[in-house]
């Protein structure tokens, strides 16, 4: 549950950060008040997606070392079990 919702989030800050660069392309003149607020929250979605993206690559680290562990061939290593 706490994975899926990390993976919501992820999705969810990838789709905002999408909308405010979509409200900034949609402009002639942009206020720059409105402006600076969806840069400071833009800024904040990309500060917490990198973290989430760093840890998606350190999982994905983790199968690697996992997969060579197990002969690095793919197959995992069943010890003195024969099939």
């Amino acid at each position: 549950m706490v994975q899926e919702q990390k993976t919501n989030n992820l999705n969810n800050n990838l789709k905002r950060l999408s909308e405010i660069a979509e409200w900034f392309d949609s402009r002639e003149e942009v206020d720059v008040e409105e402006g600076l607020i969806k840069v400071k929250e833009a800024v904040a979605l990309i500060k917490v997606s990198k973290q989430r993206l760093k840890e998606i690559d350190n999982e994905f680290k983790e199968i690697q070392k996992d997969i060579d562990i197990d002969g690095g061939d793919g197959s995992v290593n069943t010890g003195d079990i024969s099939f």
